[in-house]
């Protein structure tokens, strides 16, 4: 009987580490996500921010959350049309002021600002 009861509990013990090793496969490891810089959203006919600044050789990308077909342009800068969803990235190499806007939506502005 105390053989039994050894046997026993040695399979209880057994299936309490298997069953905790069958966890949710996460490993321990931080599943913290590091957010993207330089992101300029284009949302109910509006760039957010409409003003950034950044570091010389650093890039912005612009991401339209619009219905409708946006552009990024400027002296420096033209994206073509932007359809919703869609994206644009540029990276900017030389400092200075550069003035944007939407050409379908030329009340849309936006100002990159690279020092």
């Amino acid at each position: 009987m105390k053989k039994y009861h050894i046997l026993l509990l040695s399979i209880i013990t057994i299936m309490a580490f298997a069953i905790i090793g069958c966890g949710s496969g996460k490993s321990a490891q931080s599943t913290t996500q590091v957010a993207e810089k330089n992101i300029v959203t284009i949302h109910e006919f509006k760039f957010n921010p409409a003003e950034i600044t950044i570091q010389k050789g650093e890039a912005i990308t612009w991401i339209n959350e619009d219905s409708v077909t946006h552009t990024v342009t400027g002296t420096a800068i033209n994206s073509g049309p932007l359809e919703k969803g869609k994206s644009f990235k540029q990276t900017f190499n030389e400092m200075g002021t550069f003035d944007y806007s939407c050409t379908p939506h030329p009340y849309m502005k936006g100002k990159v600002i690279v020092k």
